[in-house]
This record gives C-alpha cells, structure tokens and sequence, in this order.
C-alpha cells in the first residue's frame, strides 16, 4: 500500500504541475502514472476479496478499477499520440471517451460496488437481487459504449448527441435500479423507508437518491431536445452534475461518515460536520441545477451558478476535516474496534 499510495499521489502531482505549466509531456506522464497504479490497485483488490461471499463484490471492484486504469493508459496514448504529431492536446472528443470511462464504468462502478455490501448502513432490509448484482458491470459497460459512439461513429451532431444522452440515461437508470431494487423505497414494518444508524447520514444518502432521480428526469428531457434536434448542452451538463455532486459525491460523503468513527475508533469529533455537508452538497445542487433556466431567460442566476463548486468543495473538506480529525485523534479517545471493523 505505501508504495501505491505514493504512485498515485506522484500521479497527482504531475497532473497538477502539467495543468500549471501547460505541459503535454507532463500531463502524458502523470496519466501513464495513474494507469499504472490503478492496474496494481486491481490485482490487490482481486487477492484481498478472496471469500465466496465476497466474489460479487471482487468482480465488480476489479472491473470498475479496471475501467479506471484503461481510462488512464487511453488518455496516456492520445496525449503521447498528440505530442508526436505536434498538436497541443488530445482531441477533445477522445478526452470525452476517456470522462466516460473513468465516471461511468470506475467510479459509478466503484461506488455502486461498495454499496452493494454496505447499503444496509442505510436502508433497512437492504437485498441488491443477486441478477441485478451481476449486471451492473454490463450495463454501464453500455453506458460507456454509447458515450464512446456518440464520439467514435461518423454521424451529425443531433443523431451524437441522442447516443451521448442515451450513455447519461444508462448509467443512472442502472444506479436507481440498484438502489430501488435493493429495497430504498419498500416501507418496512414500523419504520420509515430508510433508515439510518444515524440520521445525519440518511439525510445524504436520500440526498444522492433524489439527484439521481432528478438527473434520470432531465436525461430523459435532454433525450427529447436531443432527438427533436434542439441543443441540450445545458440540460445534459445539469445531468452530469447531479450524477457528480448530487449522486456519487452524496453517497460517497455519506459512507466516510459512517466509516470514519469504525475504521478510526474513534467518535466524530465535529458531528455537526455532516450537516455542513448536507446542505453544502444540497445548495450545490440547486444552484448547479439552476442553470437550466439560463437557456430560457433566467441569465442573472448565470452570476451564482458558480457558487455551486465552491459549496462542492465546501462540502468536500468537511469529509476530509471529519477524516484528518478522526486520525489525529489521542490514543487515550479511541475504542476498542467493532468485531466487523
């Protein structure tokens, strides 16, 4: 792990000091970096879930990981392709290919993944239907590939963009799928829907659930403008955002504050934190989503849509506030690990 660990946080940093420098060679490196590490990070995963039980879930990490990695090792040879052709960067289209790859089939895949063990720290009775549960990894492999035709195929740009919709609809159509079908919305006996160890936690969890159900709405609008042939750039960047911020970023958020105080041994420090990511993440949202009424008139809210990515991150650093917390933590504050830790 150190090793890995440095690898990625190398990777980083190149990225950081391409984007800076404007430099092709160092970005084309930092992704060479990253496809190598995210490849290394697979065959671990594939040992440390060894377990029957857990074989579902080795599958399904192993191949988002992979996702990640081909993502990294395609975007390293259409920059290193771009270099030697002296060109300023990758086609823009083939860096969308890459988005695809690494959003849809690594990280949704990631997170769907690791909820299919660890939904029942949010909703009561949590069963994922064990069909459904080995055909998460096709279906947003079809989400990626119509992301990827909608780039690739030689078609104008309505018939491209009805392809590129039709990924977005994809992959949210398989993450509700996981969700409801694993029983988000059954009513269990005297007791809500969904049902936390702690309520702060539910919050962002139904939070990520609402954003994808509003994403797969818009996606569903977008796909109308789309096929009508009207634009549908702002729509389809709302989609994208709710998927981001709203879906992934939510649930993400949720999991490490209920994994923190298990994994640390130690009690949030700042409980209160999670409700500064609850609304930050919430008011992101909104303002994120706003941006469909610029397109029909609403230009002033143009000026606050921006405040979106600064509440992301707001909400971003309390996780990691909560975290760095969590492990600077005095010995003498810390209990004795769960049996299940």
């Amino acid at each position: 792990m150190p090793w890995l660990v440095a690898l990625l946080a190398a990777a980083v940093a190149l990225r950081g000091a391409g984007a800076w420098a404007e430099s092709a060679g160092t970005l084309a490196g930092a992704a060479a970096l990253h496809a190598a590490g995210f490849a290394a990070f697979g065959a671990w995963v594939w040992r440390a879930l060894d377990p029957p039980p857990l074989r579902v879930l080795r599958r399904q990490l192993v191949l988002a990981t992979a996702w990640l990695a081909a993502a990294a090792a395609l975007e390293t040879v259409l920059r290193s392709s771009a270099i030697a052709a002296g060109l300023p960067g990758p086609h823009p289209g083939g860096l969308q290919i890459v988005y695809a790859m690494a959003l849809f089939g690594g990280v949704l895949g990631w997170v769907l993944g690791v909820l299919l063990r660890a939904g029942p720290m949010f909703v009561v009775d949590w069963r994922v239907p064990s069909v459904l549960a080995r055909t998460v990894p096709l279906l947003l492999a079809v989400a990626v590939a119509l992301a990827a035709l909608s780039e690739l195929a030689p078609l104008a740009a309505a018939p491209a963009s009805v392809l590129a919709r039709l990924g977005d609809l994809a992959a949210l159509a398989t993450a509700l799928a996981v969700i409801v079908g694993a029983g988000a919305l059954r009513r269990a006996p005297r007791a809500l829907p969904m049902l936390s160890r702690s309520a702060a936690e539910t919050r962002l969890f139904r939070l990520a659930l609402a954003s994808a159900a509003a994403a797969a709405m818009l996606a569903v609008a977008a796909e109308g403008l789309a096929a009508s042939g009207q634009p549908s750039r702002l729509l389809a960047d709302a989609v994208r955002h709710l998927l981001t911020i709203g879906f992934l970023t939510s649930i993400v958020a949720a999991m490490a504050f209920r994994l923190i105080p298990i994994l640390e041994r130690t009690p949030l420090r700042w409980p209160s934190l999670r409700l500064v990511a609850f609304w930050a993440l919430l008011a992101a949202v909104v303002l994120r989503t706003s941006q469909v009424a610029v397109g029909v008139g609403g230009r002033p809210l143009a000026h606050v849509v921006a405040l979106s990515g600064v509440l992301a991150w707001l909400a971003v650093a309390a996780v990691a506030v909560a975290l760095a917390a969590a492990m600077l933590a005095p010995a003498g504050r810390r209990a004795a690990a769960p049996p299940d830790a």
